[in-house]
């Protein structure tokens, strides 16, 4: 498409692809406007404060940020951990059992 012809004279084809070209310029300018504003933001937060903006963008985004801090006030989520951590141990020593009964054979 040349620079000087007119919409009138474009092929389908030509409007498509300009039309497709002034979107995704258009994308890029809000997407480094949006960018560039939360820099700003951030950067006139306090560390804590832009830590806990930051917390409540990532709720929106990703899932496993939602059920975080879930268990704060469930007594029994210790001992669960615990006792997660003992299985561990003991399948860790089972685990270096078997495999020096590997090097045995």
């Amino acid at each position: 498409m040349l620079n000087n012809q007119s919409i009138t004279e474009m092929t389908l084809q030509d409007l498509e692809s300009l039309i497709d070209r002034i979107v995704d310029q258009k994308i890029n300018q809000i997407n480094v406007a949006k960018n560039n504003m939360e820099k700003n933001i951030f950067a006139s937060l306090t560390t804590d404060a832009a830590i806990s903006l930051h917390e409540e963008i990532l709720k929106d985004f990703h899932p496993l940020v939602q059920s975080n801090g879930i268990f704060k006030d469930d007594p029994l989520f210790d001992d669960f951990v615990e006792e997660m951590a003992k299985n561990r141990r003991e399948l860790d020593a089972e685990m270096a059992a078997y495999e020096s009964s590997l090097e045995e054979n």
